[in-house]
């Protein structure tokens, strides 16, 4: 398993997820809440960004991915992506029918205020 480092700001109120070592990757903003980084030619995360991460922690509101639900062809690289480890220890992410959603599950917010 690769190393997980995970880094919160509380100026952003952002939580950085980086799974394994630092490398160049693309962003995919899901929605305005959750960025997904993966490394280009690769099927794997290499990192999740949660902005307005106190709201979600303290929460179980679903977040609608709302950008995946525009593009049929980003959903169908990206879902299984979201919803294999690493990333669905942190997020769980469902599907009904056109709507995609995550919930976030993991750190919560004083696991992450510490790390």
């Amino acid at each position: 398993m690769k190393p997980i480092r995970i880094t919160y700001d509380p100026d952003g109120d952002i939580l950085y997820v980086n799974f394994g070592t630092p490398t160049t990757a693309t962003g995919y903003q899901l929605s305005d809440q959750v960025l997904l980084r993966i490394p280009p030619r690769s099927q794997e995360a290499a990192g999740l960004t949660i902005f307005n991460y106190s709201i979600h922690a303290q929460s179980e509101q679903e977040i609608p991915l709302s950008e995946l639900e525009k593009d049929p062809e980003l959903e169908s690289r990206l879902l299984p992506i979201l919803i294999s480890p690493p990333v669905a220890h942190f997020l769980r992410v469902v599907k009904n029918g056109q709507e995609i959603r995550a919930v976030l599950l993991s750190p919560s917010l004083q696991e992450a205020v510490s790390a």
